[in-house]
């Protein structure tokens, strides 16, 4: 399976400083540190004299277990990455007889939402810790951050030269093409997501760290909510870490910016939620499979 179909969103480039022709999926995901990019004077002792001192030497490394973790993350992330041939050839990429536009459109946007939808789960539930939890923490927890992670999803695919999104059909997706589905509505807002995720230039890590940091978010209802909060907090010292490792000098700014996309995304995941209620007003209907996992009542 084909991991992503842009440069940046391949598994090599976890590698801060392997080169493309690297093999060995060791190789291509291993979490390298750069050097230190820069130095400051110091004030030594008494004598006033001015030293060089690495900033850095203070930044805790990465542990072979958050390097393990970051490592099974881009491999899962990769792994449900793209559907499967056999399930994209479901999809219906002509209209049906006496189909306008607008719904057929609505339907194909739908049915590869669906297969993201899938492979969000399936992706979910490889992430170590979410089979500790309880079952109805789990679907709890699904439901919620669906819509999230698939506006993270389509951040990585974000082509910037057409200011569209690359579907899993391969397939370009502009403002145009969402506005004639009925679904124009969020899209501005999605795309400007977009283009501040490819100007932060996140990689696959932190994309895949960010993934796991929303899906164990506190929601309502949660039985256990503070066990989903521990396990949220280790994602949370995983990304830091490797931020701290990777984006000096400017670690601090980035990791804040990284933690803001967060409330970005509640954002999007409350406007799709706004979306779907009202489609029924465009006479449209989402599918059965999406009205359950994202509580829209028919």
């Amino acid at each position: 399976m084909q991991c992503a179909l842009q440069e940046k969103d391949k598994p090599n480039s976890t590698t801060m400083n392997g080169s493309p022709g690297s093999t060995g999926m060791g190789e291509q995901m291993g979490v390298k540190i750069e050097p230190a990019e820069a130095e400051s004077l110091s004030v030594s002792g008494s004598s006033g004299i001015l030293t060089p001192i690495n900033p850095y030497t203070c930044v805790k490394p990465i542990s072979p277990e958050q390097e393990e973790l970051i490592n099974r993350l881009v491999s899962f992330q990769c792994e449900f990455e793209q559907p499967s041939e056999e399930d994209l050839k479901r999809i219906t990429n002509q209209p049906m007889e006496g189909e306008s536009p607008s719904d057929y459109s609505f339907r194909h946007i739908t049915e590869i939402t669906i297969l993201t939808v899938q492979l969000i789960v399936e992706f979910s539930k490889r992430l170590p810790g979410f089979n500790e939890l309880l079952r109805e923490d789990q679907i709890t927890l699904l439901k919620a951050c669906s819509s999230e992670v698939m506006m993270l999803r389509m951040a990585r695919k974000y082509d910037v030269q057409s200011d569209s999104i690359i579907f899993a059909n391969n397939q370009s997706y502009t403002r145009d093409s969402y506005s004639v589905a009925g679904m124009g509505d969020t899209i501005e807002d999605l795309l400007r997501f977009c283009r501040q995720m490819y100007a932060m230039r996140v990689n696959n890590a932190e994309y895949a760290l960010l993934t796991a940091i929303v899906i164990f978010s506190e929601r309502p209802n949660l039985l256990e909510s503070r066990k989903v909060e521990k396990l949220q907090e280790i994602y949370l010292k995983t990304l830091k870490a490797y931020v701290d490792n990777r984006r000096r000098p400017k670690s601090c700014t980035i990791f804040a910016k990284l933690l803001s996309v967060l409330t970005e995304l509640r954002t999007l995941g409350n406007q799709n939620s706004e979306m779907c209620l009202n489609l029924k007003f465009k006479n449209k209907k989402l599918p059965l499979f999406l009205a359950e996992i994202w509580d829209v009542v028919p």
